[in-house]
């Protein structure tokens, strides 16, 4: 797979996904993720960070593989508690781990505490994926 085809393939998987509005790394927010920062309802980013390729295999025509990270930021209003956040965190978990299509896999996923912060309360999501 291209980077650009694991681009399309996770952003497509996002899209697909029944929660709450969602900021796609490089482009313009769409109107639900401006409404949600402007009503201080929950939103999340997403980042796919690349790792590093590497080949499997040999011969005329080596395999090449892509791992890489699916990034989720989590932000939902500060001094209302964690709980919104997590069972948002709960739903991607559930709608990224064990995913497959074509020649892309995901693993198990991990949530990480970022915290307060300028009036938000944030989470990460983080889903390995490999690509061949």
């Amino acid at each position: 797979m291209t980077f650009d085809e694991i681009r399309i393939a996770i952003e497509s998987r996002l899209v697909s996904w029944d929660g709450v509005p969602v900021a796609f790394d490089g482009a313009p927010n769409g109107p639900s993720v401006d409404a949600a920062i402007a009503n201080q309802e929950p939103w999340i980013r997403l980042t796919i960070q690349h790792g590093d390729s590497f080949t499997a295999g040999v011969g005329s025509k080596p395999c090449v593989r892509r791992p890489g990270l699916i990034q989720c930021q989590v932000f939902t209003l500060d001094n209302k508690g964690s709980r919104q956040a997590y069972q948002i965190a709960d739903s991607l978990a559930e709608h990224l781990q064990y995913w497959r299509t074509g020649h892309l896999e995901t693993l198990a996923s991990s949530v990480q505490r970022i915290g307060p912060s300028g009036g938000t309360y944030q989470i990460n999501v983080s889903t390995p994926f490999r690509a061949g």
